[in-house]
């Protein structure tokens, strides 16, 4: 059914309706008309005009108050925004997405919603910012630009989730857990910042309980919009075993609606690098928020200034090098968090600094990883295995990185060996954990 069939009926009877409704573009109209027609299962007239008055009654104010500027074209958003000074985009598509929820369409199903999409894309393709110097009207459009930013970001946070993950399983020993948390089916059809601010608090209680009881968490949090465009959350999470069913519960507290489903909500994580790939599938979304979990909060620009080289804050160039070289290596690597100070916890910050805090080392293999990052780092040894005895001598780091690029593989055999001075027929370090692979012989070393 179209809005005109009933207009003419709203206009005699509800006249302030219809004036409320000549300010809502055409398609919006007969969106609502068809809408409602199918949910009364009637083809009358009157009935469906009647029902469209009772929709509207029951209408929040900011949707009513907002079909002016939700009906505007993009060219016409431009030109308000020139008028006006404000940034006006994204306050529209907030009311067309707030109006798809309450009559309960999905995204699909709004042609003027696609139409001013593709209306803002071609204004950015024809936008030139640099320009070519063979030919002023080619070069690098402002969609361009937009593309190349959204794929820097991506990259960005793909890599400091692999490095997080690294860290986390192969130097703490945490488990990997794969969250998807959703909202129950009374905030599927509220406005889009209340279901927002609801999940995004019951997260927050969930991290300030375990931070509370000095559980660390680290991990990276993704929250993306369902097809109905609900907020919903992907969260890749490590903690330690100890604690892990106690986070569990926490969790399931904060989001009872998943209890029934917990094995889907709560997933162990086999195959991360697939994983980090799908969390961040719409990372080029506007509506999609990336953040880590235990890492400072100014990590991305951290991590990106350090990849191009350049000063950042508190990090000494000897870090920043040191960091910029592992960077390029495009492998993961958790040292690198370390060297930048990435963590929000100080007692992890210090792991790389002379001053160690060995609150989070529980093993002897930890404590011989330690001591690597500082023979790189330091360029200097130091025995954390034995409190008797303290060995500081000057190392040759250079080789052992050049030739070896992984931190912990054969740390124990290396660290030793490669101590100047050190005589390998009398080699009696006991290589505890070293995944059944037996020290190099004399013959191998090359050093």
């Amino acid at each position: 059914m179209q809005y005109e069939q009933i207009e003419i009926y709203l206009r005699n009877y509800y006249p302030k309706i219809w004036k409320n409704l000549l300010s809502l573009h055409h398609t919006y109209k007969n969106l609502i008309s068809q809408k409602i027609a199918e949910n009364c299962h009637s083809y009358s007239l009157d009935e469906v005009a009647e029902h469209v008055v009772d929709w509207l009654a029951s209408c929040p104010i900011d949707i009513l108050n907002g079909f002016n500027l939700m009906s505007l074209s993009y060219d016409e958003i431009r030109e308000k925004q020139r008028i006006t000074g404000k940034r006006l985009t994204r306050k529209s598509n907030l009311l067309r997405r707030n109006f798809r929820r309450y009559i309960d369409i999905r995204l699909e199903d709004d042609p003027f919603q696609q139409q001013f999409d593709t209306d803002k894309q071609d204004s950015e393709k024809s936008y030139i910012i640099i320009p070519d110097k063979d030919d002023s009207k080619k070069g690098l459009s402002g969609y361009d630009i937009k593309q190349f930013n959204q794929r820097k970001k991506y990259s960005i946070n793909h890599s400091i989730a692999e490095h997080l993950h690294d860290f986390a399983i192969n130097f703490l020993q945490y488990e990997g857990l794969f969250l998807s948390l959703t909202l129950e089916s009374e905030f599927h059809n509220c406005s889009y910042e209340t279901a927002k601010n609801e999940i995004s608090k019951r997260w927050k209680k969930i991290k300030r309980i375990l931070k509370n009881k000095d559980i660390l968490l680290l991990g990276m949090s993704v929250l993306e919009l369902q097809k109905d465009e609900t907020p919903h959350y992907h969260i890749q999470l490590y903690i330690s075993p100890d604690h892990r069913e106690y986070v569990e519960s926490v969790i399931l507290n904060e989001f009872s609606n998943e209890y029934d489903r917990r094995n889907e909500a709560i997933k162990d994580i086999w195959e991360a690098l697939g994983l980090i790939s799908y969390c961040l599938k719409d990372s080029n979304k506007s509506d999609t928020y990336i953040s880590f979990i235990g890492l400072q909060r100014d990590i991305k620009s951290r991590y990106d200034s350090v990849f191009n080289n350049k000063k950042y804050k508190d990090l000494s160039d000897k870090r920043i090098s040191l960091s910029h070289k592992r960077m390029r290596e495009n492998k993961p690597n958790g040292m690198i968090l370390l060297l930048l100070r990435g963590f929000q916890d100080e007692r992890l910050n210090l792991l790389s600094s002379r001053h160690k805090d060995f609150h989070y080392i529980k093993t002897d293999i930890q404590k011989i990883q330690i001591t690597y990052l500082h023979c790189i780092h330091f360029r200097e040894f130091k025995n954390l295995i034995s409190d008797k005895k303290n060995i500081y001598t000057s190392m040759r780091t250079y080789k052992i990185v050049n030739k070896f690029n992984d931190i912990y593989i054969y740390v124990t055999t290396y660290v030793y060996n490669n101590q100047e001075c050190v005589d390998i027929k009398n080699y009696s370090w006991e290589c505890v954990k070293s995944r059944g692979q037996p020290p190099p012989s004399k013959d191998g070393k090359g050093l």
